[in-house]
């Protein structure tokens, strides 16, 4: 997951972030101008929530409609998915409402219940799993920065594009923990 990328897989394929709040923020800050200017305790008040209340049902509806197209896709696509487990409330908190905008809760726990219709075995990593700190020749580069999107590894001269490299990691850890569970179970 990311911000500026809603999803990228290991094969390389990137899915855009929608940002459907973010579209429609004129319309909504347009109408809470509205609704704060109607007489408390008016018809024309109630209208003006019922409005409101309008608009964020079409932005939630939209991002359902987003999300659940792009659960069915993914395990159609995919027999094993290997998500990070991130920390969204601290992350909520560093980039606000990006952060709710994306709804990657949400979307998580959708592609758990669609993936249990597919038979496809979703995995989450660890969120302390340096992914897009590790290069593939194992060196771990601990100066990487957030606004680093590419960066050149010092042992072997790799250059790794951050979400790529993140994505092939968790796929190559998601892997690893799967074969040692089936082992052991």
């Amino acid at each position: 997951f990311g911000l500026k990328t809603y999803l990228t897989c290991s094969d390389g394929t990137q899915i855009v972030s929608p940002l459907f709040f973010n579209k429609d923020m004129k319309e909504v800050r347009k109408q809470g101008r509205r609704l704060s200017k109607a007489v408390r305790g008016s018809n024309n008040r109630k209208r003006r929530m019922f409005e409101l209340q309008q608009t964020y049902r079409r932005i939630q509806n939209r991002r359902n409609d987003f999300q659940w197209k792009l659960a069915h896709d993914l395990c159609r696509k995919y027999d094993y998915i290997f998500i990070e487990d991130l920390n969204l409330s601290s992350m909520s908190r560093l980039w606000g409402r990006k952060i709710g905008d994306l709804c990657h809760a949400e979307f998580v726990s959708k592609l758990t219940y669609v993936a249990t219709k597919y038979g496809v075995t979703v995995h989450k990593i660890d969120r302390w799993y340096p992914s897009s700190k590790t290069c593939v020749c194992g060196h771990i580069n601990k100066s990487l920065s957030l606004k680093d999107r590419t960066w050149v590894c010092s042992e072997c001269g790799a250059v790794n594009d951050r979400d790529l490299l993140a994505s092939n990691n968790i796929l190559r850890k998601g892997i690893s923990e799967l074969e040692s569970s089936g082992k052991t179970g």
